[in-house]
């Protein structure tokens, strides 16, 4: 028994440690949810592509790497009555949608990233975070845009279902989130 308890402890702690190695170390200090709320608020004050709240709905504010996602819920709660935005981590919004698809178009920053760019993003990100997968080589890129966000692809060669990696990138330059296909 216990045995079994010291084995198990053992795992957990590897799986915590594993996981708190693969966070991004964030630059700016934790804001509390109430101050994200309050961003937004104000954002929609003075700008008219972000979208409306609801007469009535439920928040919540969650934080993904060094990016918050607040959400909106609209109530009664029915399918596609939410808003969401992202804001980097100094509470700047990079990005919005409403219902799940962009109704309202957010305005992007004039600045557009070039691939070039965002390559070089991921490189500089690669070299802080070990937990980032390494380029194929040989490889091609491609880059799509969703709303205000990037999307850099890598594709090992020659081409194999499965075999890529995406990373999300905001309209400033911050790494949000990668996904690594099979490997």
């Amino acid at each position: 028994m216990r045995m079994q308890t010291f084995l198990m402890a053992s795992i957990v702690t590897t799986v915590i440690s594993g996981l708190a190695n693969a966070q991004p170390v964030c630059a700016a200090p934790e804001l509390p949810s109430q101050h994200i709320k309050e961003i937004v608020a104000k954002e929609r004050l003075s700008r008219t592509d972000l979208p409306e709240p609801f007469p009535k709905y439920k928040w919540t504010v969650r934080r993904e790497g060094c990016h918050y996602i607040y959400r909106e819920q609209g109530a009664p709660a029915k399918p596609h009555y939410t808003n969401t935005f992202w804001l980097n981590q100094v509470g700047v919004i990079v990005d919005a949608s409403t219902g799940g698809i962009a109704a309202k178009e957010m305005k992007c920053p004039d600045k557009v990233l070039s691939e070039q760019e965002l390559a070089e993003i991921v490189n500089n990100a690669r070299k802080k975070r070990p937990e980032l997968p390494g380029p194929y080589k040989p490889q091609k890129t491609r880059v799509d845009r969703m709303r205000c966000l990037y999307v850099y692809y890598e594709y090992a060669l020659p081409e194999t279902a499965g075999i890529y990696h995406t990373f999300t990138i905001d309209p400033f330059g911050e790494l949000m989130q990668f996904f690594r296909g099979r490997p």
